[in-house]
């Protein structure tokens, strides 16, 4: 098998070439078709979350691709079935780790983890994985491993967002995106995105959003008034992490609003909130737990949609890339060069 390898914090991943050992207890062998590459993997490149002790390990959580082969006491799936890979836990066999031998290096040991999808092959856990009907494209498996069930979730189980209320979104990258459909399907109303990239914004509005605003303008704080009125937004959504962008969309939250945090601080961060006493008017700050998603009952009422054709969820891809190319796609999204999601497909 083929995977990209991190080796070392912030450095480039290295492309490996693995043996794929026998299965364990509760491990299925899935041959990946595409792959999603999400904030996650990158904040993990960049050392953001601390000290990594598994170096050398593979990446990845999102992924589609086909069962090639079962192990001891999986039942959940059979050889040829298509499934998504997810990070969120399912029922079934929660296996041990895997661990992979380097055929270009001797001696080399590669960890892996419940679920990885750097790699054309992956030994996956069976409660990291759902099947799913063929009729599903493996472009929108990945996006069900996590982007899109996130969204999907947080807006139902954790904002719990209703039928009209105002909502703004910090950051127009791939999870912002699927928010905005997300935000679309519940009657959300004015659905606002914020960003620094002019064209990332404007790709956010044919996505579905109502309105944006670029961050960095001057008079940003009298958009918001004038979009949400002195009250402001009742629903805001933070896929950024930046210490600065939360106390920011505190301090513009309406009085008992919700405000989600999507995106992580790096370790050592604080967050500030400015003005205690606004803590004393109902507003809620609450993290996602990636949309409290539940694989097993979610992603087949999701499906139900995606078959209806009512909703296009693919239109935020807009970048496909070989895992040869892995680094350099990544250094495109720290950049914000891709206008949405950025997926790898495997030959």
């Amino acid at each position: 098998m083929i995977a990209a390898v991190l080796e070392q914090l912030k450095s480039p991943l290295v492309i490996h070439n693995l043996e794929i050992p026998n299965l364990d207890y509760g491990q299925i062998l899935v041959e990946l078709k595409f792959s999603g590459i999400c904030g996650r993997q990158i904040q993990e490149i960049n050392g953001d979350k601390g000290e990594d002790k598994f170096l050398p390990h593979l990446l990845g959580h999102e992924g589609g691709g086909v069962v090639r082969k079962i192990g001891p006491g999986v039942s959940k799936c059979k050889v040829g079935d298509h499934a998504v890979l997810h990070w969120r836990p399912s029922r079934g066999i929660q296996s041990k780790f895997p661990s992979y031998k380097s055929l270009d290096r001797k001696n080399y040991i590669v960890g892996g983890g419940l679920v990885t999808t750097f790699n054309n092959h992956a030994i996956v856990s069976e409660n990291r994985i759902t099947i799913v009907p063929r009729s599903i494209s493996f472009e929108t498996c990945a996006l069900l491993g996590c982007s899109l069930t996130t969204a999907l979730g947080l807006v139902n189980n954790e904002a719990k967002i209703k039928i009209g209320q105002s909502v703004l979104i910090f950051g127009s990258g791939s999870v912002g995106l699927s928010l905005v459909q997300a935000c679309n399907m519940v009657s959300a109303l004015p659905i606002v995105t914020v960003d620094l990239k002019k064209d990332k914004l404007d790709f956010s509005l044919k996505i579905g959003a109502s309105q944006i605003i670029n961050y960095e303008d001057r008079d940003f704080d009298e958009k918001i008034k004038k979009i949400f009125g002195s009250k402001g937004p009742e629903i805001i959504i933070d896929t950024v992490g930046s210490p600065e962008i939360i106390n920011k969309a505190y301090s513009i939250l309406s009085n008992n609003g919700k405000l989600v945090m999507v995106g992580q601080p790096k370790i050592g961060q604080d967050i500030i909130l400015k003005n205690a006493s606004m803590n004393f008017l109902g507003k809620q700050i609450f993290d996602s737990q990636g949309g409290m998603t539940n694989p097993d009952t979610d992603i087949e009422r999701y499906i139900r949609i995606i078959d209806s054709g009512k909703y296009n969820f693919e239109k935020i891809i807009t970048n496909t890339i070989n895992l040869k190319d892995i680094n350099s796609a990544i250094n495109d999204i720290k950049l914000g060069k891709n206008l949405g999601k950025t997926l790898i497909k495997f030959n």
